[in-house]
């Protein structure tokens, strides 16, 4: 964990304190670097050890003594190289230093040891907290991906529904809606491993949901889109059930006609929905406008944005209208 100029530094400190008590320079050096050399091989050998394993707080005492046999290790090959190297008269200076010598040797494997020890837990903290991450990362796409498909099965047997109901009265519009429901799932298709979608192409794709719902309901359904944005993106698939939700409160409690108005603009950097539809009071509680349909899209804003307060509904005239705002990625 020690630099290089960490350990010369440490050599150094060797050296002077040597020169200080009387040794001649050439042995102060020899012992110097002899010394330290041994002292880092061995604290890399602590280093390598917590590198894999790392005592609990309670096991303290047991990494301490760990560094007190590796300073008796350190003393002891000293001791039996140093003579190689020097005259026999500096062993006795050796005993004599010896107190000093193993409380640096101490001192210095016990600064190795916590060194290690912070930063091989700081190491595994961070990878823990990548996993996590990641772990909620794909929870979260999990999720995204659930509610998306939990929009399609009803529309689709909706759909299918009527067509079998057209295939006997009117065949060319049976034929026509199958057809349109053949785009509209291979459309959908198409999206389901995208997260975002730019905004012109999210319309494209809801006007063929809004062709199949016009052959369910004929004239009763129009729709008027009016889009003042450019360049802006939405989650995928995220209009289709605001629209849905719009024409399932307002027109299976009624039988007049109605309009579906939607208006996208921008604000501040973000796009803003609006989709209004007409209800009757005395058959249809506004209050129904919050089913399945907003309660997802609400989720999934939610899981994108982690925000609370994108989608809001308001009733005023009869007209029951949904506006979200979506952050731009």
């Amino acid at each position: 964990m020690l630099s290089g100029i960490g350990w010369w530094a440490i050599a150094q400190f060797h050296f002077m304190i040597e020169l200080h008590f009387g040794v001649d320079g050439l042995t102060a050096i020899i012992d110097a670097v002899l010394s330290t050399t041994m002292l880092a091989a061995l604290c890399w050998l602590i280093d390598l050890k917590l590198r894999y394993y790392i005592p609990e707080r309670s096991k303290a005492a047991h990494l301490l003594a760990f560094c007190a046999m590796i300073t008796v290790i350190w003393l002891l090959l000293v001791r039996w190289f140093l003579p190689l190297f020097v005259s026999s008269s500096f062993v006795q200076l050796f005993y004599d230093s010896l107190p000093f010598r193993a409380a640096f040797g101490l001192l210095i494997t016990s600064f190795m040891a916590l060194l290690s020890v912070l930063w091989y837990t700081l190491q595994d903290r961070q990878e823990m907290e990548r996993r996590r991450s990641e772990a909620e990362a794909l929870s979260r796409d999990a999720e995204l991906n659930n509610l998306r498909q939990q929009l399609q099965p009803h529309f689709l047997f909706n759909s299918l529904n009527s067509i079998n109901s057209l295939i006997g009265i009117n065949p060319g519009n049976a034929r026509r809606m199958v057809q349109q429901l053949s785009e509209f799932l291979r459309g959908t298709l198409k999206q389901d491993q995208r997260q975002w979608v730019p905004f012109e192409e999210e319309l494209a794709h809801l006007s063929l949901y809004l062709e199949i719902e016009k052959v369910r309901f004929g004239h009763r359904l129009q729709t008027e889109v009016i889009n003042e944005s450019t360049g802006l993106a939405i989650p995928v698939l995220l209009l289709q059930p605001l629209v849905e939700n719009a024409i399932k409160f307002g027109l299976y409690d009624t039988t007049d006609d109605i309009t579906i108005r939607v208006h996208a603009r921008q604000s501040e950097g973000s796009l803003l929905i609006e989709v209004c539809n007409p209800f009757d009071p005395e058959t249809s509680a506004a209050r129904k406008g919050t089913g399945f349909g907003l309660s997802s899209v609400q989720r999934r804003l939610y899981l994108l944005f982690a925000r609370n307060d994108l989608l809001q509904t308001e009733v005023q005239d009869n007209i029951f209208c949904t506006r979200i705002k979506i952050p731009q990625p």
